[in-house]
């Protein structure tokens, strides 16, 4: 969602009143369509533009088709001149960042593009970006959600599940999302950025974390009818979310929890553990609501993305690489069980569970025995500190005698209460 204010719509206002600047932008909404955060920014970089030419819209366009009616080439030349000096003007007078400057030689470069036939070809400026690393699901699970409430975890979650953009996230009710009754979910939306419709998924983390909201949200009087906002206000439960708010709730929970956060940090732990779930890259930046670079919209959706059902498997089998739930492993269990059987064991009955364990699971007998904490369990039995098998001696009752000469001890000597001294080496 866009935040435009009164000098914005002032601004826009003031270029379509010059006949060069409504042409370019009626060209520009046959384009792309009716895209107001466009027409702000590139209204403002306009504006400016001339404030350094100091000329309107109309007069620049009047100068440049002169200039190219007298020769095309220097025309051109030096139109590509006042471009390249406006962009450092505009960063020494407003103090913008190399990055805002380009947006401004963008849009400035546009409505020469749109108003004649002949264009700028000044090339773009430069900028360094530094790309955002996506947040791990490891420290989603444990250093992230720990500190959020309610509120902020379903937006985590939900975020992280379906890699939708944050603007694209704020614009859905709760009926958008739809229950496929085996812990996933399907979405079916609209991506104003790109113009494109698309589809993706959540998992088992966001339906659970949506039960859990939605009850909260009934409990304290709030709709939770399929038309109700799905992301809402905290203080006005009733009110969608905005984008200001939703940015300022996870850079507080990320100040909190000691770690960057961020609704496009999401977005790209989305993209690159599903990408290590092999999943396809023109579906992945489907389910984005991205176009591919160079490619055809109808050419995409209509011949390379998979039907539904397909799509919703490939998404499920490589959801366990963003489960903050994840399943362990069949050898991790096992491992647990049977340290868990031999810690409730005696020391010296230890072994010999060890020994009938791996010969019943001789497959799984290297994994066992090589296990650091069934190690540590079988050096319990073993009175010597350095862990290498020393004497030892101990009494014991003649009824737990043969269990002991099976693991290896032998008798030494019988006392007159009736128990039984036995060494080992």
């Amino acid at each position: 969602m866009v935040k435009i204010n009164p000098a914005d719509i002032e601004r826009i206002e003031w270029v379509k009143s010059f006949k060069s600047g409504e042409k370019w932008f009626l060209k520009l909404r046959k384009q792309y369509g009716l895209k107001i955060g466009t027409q702000k920014n590139y209204a403002l970089g306009l504006k400016r533009f001339c404030e350094y030419i100091r000329k309107n819209p109309d007069e620049i366009i009047a100068d440049y088709k002169d200039a190219l009616a007298k020769n095309v080439e220097a025309g051109v030349s030096e139109w590509n001149d006042n471009l390249d000096i406006f962009v450092p003007w505009a960063i020494d007078n407003y103090g913008l960042s190399r990055s805002r400057a380009r947006d401004h030689f963008t849009a400035v470069k546009s409505f020469f593009e749109h108003n004649s036939s002949i264009g700028l070809s000044a090339k773009t400026p430069n900028v360094h970006t530094t790309s955002l690393t996506p947040t791990a699901i490891d420290t989603i699970r444990e250093k992230i959600l720990p500190f959020a409430d309610i509120h902020t975890r379903f937006i985590v979650i939900f975020l992280k599940d379906s890699g939708m953009s944050q603007d694209d996230a704020l614009r859905l009710n709760i009926g958008d999302i739809k229950d496929l009754g085996n812990g996933f979910g399907y979405i079916k939306t609209f991506r104003a950025k790109e113009g494109v419709d698309y589809e993706t998924g959540v998992g088992p983390n966001t339906m659970n974390a949506l039960k859990q909201y939605l009850e909260y949200r009934k409990r304290e009087g709030g709709d939770v009818s399929e038309l109700a906002p799905l992301f809402i206000k905290k203080t006005k439960i009733d009110e969608r979310l905005t984008a200001s708010l939703i940015g300022y709730m996870l850079r507080d929970l990320g100040k909190r929890a000691g770690e960057p956060l961020s609704s496009h940090r999401l977005r790209k732990t989305f993209e690159t553990f599903l990408a290590l779930g092999r999943v396809h890259p023109i579906i992945l930046k489907y389910w984005m609501g991205h176009t591919v670079k160079g490619g055809k919209g109808d050419i995409e959706g209509r011949y390379i993305i998979p039907p539904k059902n397909k799509q919703l498997e490939a998404y499920m089998e490589a959801y366990k690489y963003i489960d903050i739930n994840p399943k362990p492993d069949e050898t991790a269990l096992f491992l647990a069980e049977v340290r868990t059987r031999m810690s409730t064991l005696q020391p010296e009955q230890r072994q010999r569970f060890l020994n009938e364990i791996t010969t019943a699971y001789r497959s799984r007998a290297h994994v066992i025995r090589s296990d650091k904490k069934i190690k540590e369990l079988l050096r319990e039995y073993s009175d010597c500190p350095d862990g290498k098998n020393c004497l030892t001696f101990k009494d014991i009752n003649e009824s737990d005698l043969l269990s002991h000469l099976r693991d290896g001890w032998r008798i030494t000597h019988h006392l007159q209460n009736g128990k039984v001294i036995i060494q080992k080496d």
